[in-house]
């Protein structure tokens, strides 16, 4: 909630600042990928030198970050940590004041055709990020998308397509987190269906 009121304390700033200053916190931005939270846990501050760069600048280096996410999709450099970097990106597509259907358009169509490259375990990970890690799911790519674009239809295939999994009992792990992957796949199909639901959409 702190960070929540100064992130809405740096929308109302337009003061001017210092060129060296303000590449200095854009690359500072960038290492934490544009989350708020991690810069101000980082530096708190910087992160009030952050809070004084307008709006409309950030956007614009939100935007950077959204096309270089894509494009790493796209290119398939780093598909074992596809499930971050779709992270990353419903995150700064959920935080952005322009572009928001033109980029989860681009993101859901590079997991048509990511989702047969994509692991059981990134699938789940993924399928997560779209369900929602809080209980009210508005952090969740379903509710993002459902509630502020016209992407329904190619949001249930991405949905259908990463859920299309069969998982037993050989492919838990020791490791925490995954020693019963048959009921972490139950739970997030459960919130996927609850996500859903909030939208007067069921699903099987």
């Amino acid at each position: 909630m702190f960070g929540f009121f100064r992130l809405n304390k740096r929308k109302n700033t337009q003061n001017h600042v210092d060129e060296g200053l303000e590449n200095e916190i854009k690359q500072f931005f960038f290492e934490h990928h544009g989350d708020g939270m991690s810069m101000d846990r980082a530096d708190p501050e910087k992160y009030d030198r952050y809070c004084t760069i307008g709006e409309g600048r950030v956007e614009a280096w939100r935007q950077e970050l959204i096309a270089s996410d894509l494009e790493l999709l796209s290119s398939r450099r780093d598909l074992p940590n596809a499930w971050i970097t779709v992270g990353n990106l419903l995150r700064l597509i959920s935080r952005s004041h322009t572009m928001r259907e033109p980029n989860a358009e681009g993101l859901l169509n590079q997991l048509v055709a990511l989702a047969p490259l994509l692991d059981k375990r990134q699938r789940i990970l993924i399928l997560e990020h779209f369900a929602g890690r809080t209980s009210h799911q508005m952090d969740g790519g379903i509710y993002m998308i459902s509630a502020t674009t016209d992407l329904a239809e190619l949001l249930i295939r991405v949905v259908d397509l990463l859920s299309d999994l069969q998982i037993d009992a050989s492919d838990n792990t020791d490791e925490p987190g995954w020693q019963d992957m048959e009921q972490r796949y139950a739970e997030v199909r459960l919130a996927i269906r609850q996500a859903y639901g909030k939208f007067g959409v069921t699903i099987q």
